[in-house]
C-alpha cells in the first residue's frame, strides 16, 4: 500500500518565504569568491550547473557585469537564482558596503520584478559585527516588504571567525543572536573542514577532532528550536593548505549535513581551488577553470541526483537526536557536556556505535521514525550490524527513485554496508502494521 503524507512549506513565520522542495545549489559561479567571471563564461557555467542537476544558484559576491549577465542567462535557462549585485546592494562580513535606504531596495525589486528566475536576493554573507548584523536585518526587512514570497538570504559565520569561536565559547551566542536579530527565513551556515577552518587535520584522525561537529550541533538546535530550515555550505575545492580532495570527502560533507536535518545543500567552489598555483592539483575539481567538466563532474552529478531523491523524504523530517561513536571529539569537554547523546537511550541495543559511525534519528508529523546511518571514514568502506531493542520492519529509502523499499519484514538488527563517506536512510515500522510505501508531498497554500 502507498501512503501520501503531506508536510507544510518550511520557513520562518516572521518572513514570507516558504521552501517547498529540497535545495541543491552553489555559491557564486566561479571558483574563487569575488572573482569577476568573464562574461563569455557565465552562460557556459550556468548550463553546466543545470546539467549537474542543481536547482538553484546563489550569486554571492557578484559584481555588476557578472550579475546582470547571470540574471539574463538564468532567465533564459530556467535556473532559479538568488541574486546579488554588489554595485547595488549586499554585504560581505565586515567589509565596506553601500549604505542602503528603503527607497533603494524598492527600486532594485521593481527593476527585477519581471524576472521569473529570480527567487530571492543575496543580502549578506557572514555578518558578525553589530552594525553589519543590524544593516543585514534592516535590508531583509525591506526586501521582504517589497518582494514578498522571495528569499531574502543571509549566511551565518562558521566558528572560525575572529570574535565568536569555540576557544572563547561564544559561538553558540553568536548563532542565537544572528537568528534573533536577523530573523532569517533559513539558517544557512558553512564549514570548510579541509583547509578552510585554518586547522590542519591529522591524516590518521580525519574529522574526528574537527569543530565542525559543534557547529553542526548548534545550527541543528537553533533551526529545530525556531522551526526554520537549516541549509549548509560545504566545500568542493581545495582551500589554502588543506589536502587535495577525494570525492569521498565531498560525499561525506553532503551526507553529514543531511543527517543533521539540512533542507538545503550549498556547494562552495564549483570550479578551481583557493591555494597557491604550486600546490594546486589541476584535476581534482568538478569544473575546470575554463568551466569544462572536471574529473569529479560525473560523480558529483550522480551524488546530486541521489540527494534530490533522498530530499523528497528529508523535507518532511525533523532531526530528533544525533549519536556518534566515542572517538569523535572524545576529549572535548564542551562537546561532551552539551552535545554528546547516549546511544544506549536510543532504539539501538548497544552501548557504543562502531568506529566512525554516526546515527541520526529523525521523524515526521505522523510518528514515522527514521535512522540515518553514516560512515564518517572517507578512506575506508565499512560493514557492521546495528542491533535493535525491539523487532521492526525495515525500509530503505532509495537513492535512485526516492521510494521506500522493505528490506526486512521483521528483524532485531540492521546489516549495514557503506562506502567511504556514504550514508543510508532507513524507516522503522512495527512488524504487525501493514506494509506501506510512503510518499511525501508539500501542501499548497
Amino acid at each position: 500500500m502507498k501512503k501520501i503524507l503531506t508536510f507544510q512549506p518550511l520557513g520562518n513565520k516572521k518572513r514570507s518565504y516558504r521552501q517547498r522542495e529540497f535545495i541543491v545549489s552553489t555559491f557564486n559561479i566561479s571558483g574563487v569568491s569575488r572573482q569577476e567571471v568573464e562574461l563569455a563564461g557565465v552562460e557556459k557555467v550556468i548550463r553546466k550547473l543545470k546539467k549537474l542537476g542543481l536547482n538553484q544558484v546563489e550569486l554571492g559576491h557578484a559584481h555588476h557585469n557578472t550579475a546582470e549577465r547571470a540574471l539574463s542567462v538564468c532567465e533564459k535557462e530556467g535556473m532559479n537564482l538568488i541574486w546579488q549585485d554588489l554595485s547595488l546592494f549586499g554585504g560581505f562580513q565586515n567589509k565596506p558596503h553601500l549604505d542602503m535606504t528603503e527607497a533603494d531596495v524598492k527600486a532594485i525589486v521593481e527593476r527585477t520584478n519581471d524576472r521569473l528566475c529570480l527567487k530571492g536576493f543575496y543580502v549578506w554573507d557572514e555578518p558578525w559585527e553589530d552594525k553589519d548584523i543590524a544593516d543585514a536585518a534592516m535590508q531583509i526587512e525591506w526586501f521582504d516588504k517589497f518582494a514578498p514570497g522571495k528569499l531574502s538570504f543571509v549566511a551565518a559565520n562558521p566558528s572560525y571567525n575572529p570574535d565568536y569561536t569555540w576557544e572563547n565559547e561564544l559561538y553558540p551566542q553568536y548563532i542565537t543572536r544572528f537568528c534573533e536579530e536577523i530573523q532569517p527565513s533559513v539558517l544557512s551556515v558553512d564549514f570548510y573542514p579541509f583547509g578552510g577552518s585554518g586547522k590542519l587535520l591529522k591524516e590518521e584522525e580525519q574529522l574526528d577532532n574537527s569543530n565542525l561537529w559543534k557547529d553542526l550541533a548548534v545550527a541543528r538546535e537553533e533551526s529545530v528550536k525556531r522551526n526554520i530550515p537549516f541549509w549548509f555550505y560545504y566545500q568542493v575545492i581545495r582551500i589554502w593548505n588543506g589536502p587535495n580532495l577525494k570525492f569521498s570527502m565531498i560525499r561525506l560533507q553532503m551526507n553529514y549535513a543531511l543527517l543533521y536535518g539540512a533542507k538545503g545543500l550549498q556547494c562552495y567552489g564549483i570550479a578551481g581551488s583557493i591555494c597557491s598555483p604550486d600546490k594546486m592539483d589541476e584535476k581534482r575539481r568538478i569544473l575546470e577553470s575554463d568551466f569544462e567538466e572536471g574529473c569529479f563532474f560525473d560523480d558529483f552529478k550522480q551524488q546530486v541526483a541521489k540527494v534530490k531523491e533522498l530530499g523528497k523524504t528529508f523535507m518532511a523530517l525533523k532531526s530528533e537526536h544525533v549519536y556518534h561513536s566515542p572517538e569523535l571529539l572524545a576529549n572535548d569537554a564542551y562537546f561532551n557536556e552539551h552535545f554528546r547523546e547516549d546511544v544506549a537511550e536510543s532504539v539501538l541495543d548497544l552501548e557504543d556505535l562502531p568506529f566512525r559511525c554516526t546515527v541520526g534519528v529523525l521523524s515526521d508529523d505522523y510518528d514515522n521514525q527514521y535512522l540515518a546511518v553514516l560512515n564518517r571514514d572517507y578512506e575506508n568502506a565499512q560493514s557492521f550490524i546495528l542491533p535493535l531493542k525491539n523487532s521492526y520492519r525495515i525500509y530503505e529509502v532509495s537513492r535512485a527513485d526516492g521510494k521506500h523499499y522493505c528490506i526486512n519484514e521483521c528483524t532485531e538488527c540492521i546489516h549495514v554496508t557503506l562506502g567511504e563517506g556514504d550514508m543510508v536512510l532507513y524507516r522503522l515500522q512495527k512488524c504487525g502494521e501493514e506494509v506501506s510505501d510512503i510518499e511525501y508531498q508539500c501542501c499548497t497554500l
